[in-house]
């Protein structure tokens, strides 16, 4: 992620707008995948941003180099809306720039950061 490339005034803003008009998930699910014959805990961790302005959009993609943009699915009669979306240790990166400016989402912000500090319990070779 290009993050330094950023003015503070850049990263308050977009923090300010995902703090106000996004979503954070950091939750653990229970998942039965097809190839196996027990389900497992698997965490989703995720952050995203809609809304029905396309340049705010593609402005907020366009700044942090990371993650999707892409027309959200909507009801018919609606208005378009479109999304950005990162997830795992994109929303990690993400979540460590937002941090210092987040008031309304802070505590999900800190888990995400918290989790991908973790040492491992286990190497893998």
């Amino acid at each position: 992620m290009q993050s330094y490339m950023l003015s503070p005034t850049e990263v308050a803003y977009l923090a300010g707008l995902f703090d106000g008009e996004g979503c954070a998930q950091y939750k653990q699910y229970w998942v039965k995948k097809k190839n196996k014959k027990n389900p497992a805990y698997c965490w989703f961790i995720r952050m995203e941003l809609a809304m029905t302005d396309e340049k705010t959009i593609r402005y907020v993609y366009d700044s942090l180099k990371i993650g999707w943009w892409g027309p959200r699915t909507v009801r018919p009669g609606r208005k378009p809306q479109w999304r950005w979306s990162t997830s795992y240790r994109g929303a990690n990166r993400v979540a460590r720039l937002f941090l210092p400016y987040a008031k309304a989402k802070r505590e999900v912000l800190q888990k995400i950061v918290d989790h991908y500090d973790k040492k491992p319990s286990s190497k893998r070779t």
